[in-house]
Formats: structure tokens, sequence, C-alpha cells
């Protein structure tokens, strides 16, 4: 397919410092594909990038094109790309890691902790962190980042997998089993696709913990809603599980507070699995975590759960409609990141489209 030489795409320049530039349409390698991008949504990390909370490493350098939750259409491929079986005209959706596939790590399929990380000449990518994203009209992925997805699935709805899962992956790490309690601290689009997870996998009771709208929001996808504004996280959980705690706590909300409150609330023997990031560094209760068994499982991405999470959603085990409130023309990013960072008018998924609104 023959494809325009130029494309609009969303630029950072600096911190804070971004605008709709034209930029030069990219052209694949071997391994690689040009998608035409249908939407792309802004996760809980974008702010950060474009905030520059990251320094030199989310991006390494400007200018730079972000955005990592994203569905489109094939349009070009690579040699190798077509010679394995991609073709003009597939729908798919994308995650950001791609590993080497050679070190260990990658052979294990732990590709999301790659040993060659940040090595784009070896082979490694991470999209929309320091690799070119998705906030553009034409996508240059890896086929090792990509997942087909069926004609029945929406493009839109599609873009959602690379976070739901994320949160996939969050709960099968906390090893929760069919009838287990879990304790879900943060209501965020992170901890609210947890639920979902949750509920999938056949948890019995399911705490969420926040405040305000995402708090009901849990609460109306079939969570016990727990306000950490009323009262003491921890406590109330104790309460509720008869002063036992619960087996398995996912960590979503990312501040010290909310970390330290997941491992005394893990019953004994119990599992802490981690996706939120603090910025400032939490209390560990080490000695109860050594004494009672508490397990602390840290978890990166999404190894080998996007194809799960697809299974899930053809198959209407997880419904994320309730969660994709906006949408915006990538022109329109700016008042697109406002609603996600502010909240505004019940914002929980905020999606952006590249090639203008359908």
């Amino acid at each position: 397919m023959s494809l325009p030489q130029h494309m609009d795409a969303l630029v950072l320049n600096g911190v804070r410092d971004f605008a709709i530039e034209t930029v030069p349409v990219p052209v694949p390698d071997t391994d690689e594909v040009i998608c035409k991008v249908d939407t792309t949504f802004i996760c809980g990390t974008d702010p950060h990038i474009v905030a520059g909370d990251f320094p030199n490493f989310w991006p390494t350098r400007f200018p730079f094109i972000p955005g990592h939750e994203w569905s489109g259409t094939v349009v070009q491929t690579g040699p190798r790309a077509a010679s394995l079986g991609w073709r003009e005209g597939d729908r798919v959706c994308g995650i950001s890691h791609c590993g080497c596939g050679y070190c260990e790590m990658c052979l294990k399929g732990r590709y999301n902790i790659c040993l060659n990380y940040g090595h784009e000449e070896r082979g490694h990518r991470q999209y929309g962190h320091y690799t070119p994203g998705a906030y553009a009209q034409y996508m240059r992925t890896s086929v090792k980042s990509i997942f087909k997805i069926p004609d029945a699935m929406s493009l839109e709805y599609a873009a959602c997998v690379d976070p739901l899962s994320i949160a996939l992956y969050t709960v099968k790490r906390s090893r929760m089993q069919p009838g287990d309690d879990i304790l879900i601290i943060g209501t965020g689009p992170q901890g609210l696709m947890a639920v979902l997870c949750a509920k999938a996998l056949g948890a019995a009771r399911i705490y969420a913990a926040g405040s305000g709208e995402r708090l009901a929001k849990a609460q109306e996808l079939g969570a016990i809603p727990i306000d950490y504004k009323e009262g003491d996280v921890v406590t109330t959980v104790r309460e509720l599980t008869g002063g036992r705690g619960v087996p398995a706590v996912l960590e979503c909300a990312g501040t010290a507070q909310s970390l330290t409150q997941a491992c005394l609330a893990a019953a004994k023997g119990g599992v802490v699995s981690v996706i939120g990031i603090p910025h400032s560094d939490p209390s560990i209760p080490i000695k109860r975590m050594v004494l009672d068994e508490v397990e602390l499982v840290g978890n990166r991405a999404n190894p080998n759960t996007a194809q799960p999470t697809i299974e899930l959603l053809i198959n209407n085990r997880i419904d994320l409609s309730p969660l994709m409130t906006h949408r915006y023309a990538l022109t329109d990013f700016r008042t697109a990141l406002d609603t996600y960072e502010n909240r505004k008018d019940g914002a929980i998924k905020v999606a952006t489209k590249p090639n203008g609104m359908n």
C-alpha cells in the first residue's frame, strides 16, 4: 500500500512542551509493520512522561512521540513480517514491550524484563516510553508487540487490551484462586480493570479501597467499597474478614501509604501484587512479612497475557464499556489530557483518534 510521506503526530519537545506536528511516516524494518492508528488511550503513565517525572529514562531524548495503548490496521509489512503471515488489512492491538528475543529473560517468556532493556540496537523496544509511540496517524511496531483481533471487536475497544492485560497479569501474580477474597487498593483505571479481571477469574469477595466517583464505579462493577477517607483501610479489611485479612492484595494506587496498607491487609501467607510506582519510599513492615510469610511481588507490564485478555473480551467475560468515557481527536490532545488528569465529567479511559473521529 502506498503511504503518504508525512503524518500528524503528538511530539513532546520537553517537559510539558508538546504540539501536533508534521513528521515523516516511518518505514518498517524486516520484522515490523506500519499500522494506521485508530485509537490511542491515555495511560496513567502518559501524564508522568509529559510532566518529565522520569528524566532521561522515559523518554531518553527529545523530540519524542509517546502513546502505547493503541489499536489500528496494518497498512505495510516488512519482508519477514509478511513471511510470518502478517498482511495489509489485519486489525491489531498493541502492547508497549518488545523484548530482544535472545536473552535469558526473553527465552523464559519474561520479555517485560529483557536483559537488553533500553538497547534498541540489540532489538529491544518499549513503545511510547523511549521508542516512538502511537499518538500519531501511523505506528511502526515489531510483530512481537501486536495481536490480531476479531472482526466483531471494535478497534476502539481493542485499544484497551494493553491496560486490561496488565490488570490480568497483576491479578494472576497475586496467585488468587477461585473462591478467594481479594483487596484492590486504588480505583483508577488500572484498579477498576483489576476488579473486572478478579471477577472474571472467580474471586469470592472483591474489596476495593478508594474514594469518590471511582469508588462508586468499583461498587457498580461488583466490588465491596472501602472509602479510605472515612476510615483506616487495614482496620476495615480486618473487620470484614474476621481479623484474617485477604489472601490476595493488589496495589494499584502507587503511593507509599497504600503500599504499606497493602502489606498490612494481607492474610498470613498472602501475596501483595504491586503495579503502582510510588514517588517516595514506603515503609515496609518487614517483621510482619517475614513472620507471617507475606510475599511482595512486583509487576511490569503484561508478558503473555494479551491473548488471554482478548479471549476474555471475545467471550463476554469482561465488559469494558463502563470504563470508556471520553473520545477526542488527537488534535485536541491538550483538552483530552486535561480531562484525564483532572477527572472531568467522570473521566476514566480517555481515547484519542489520530486519524479523526469515526
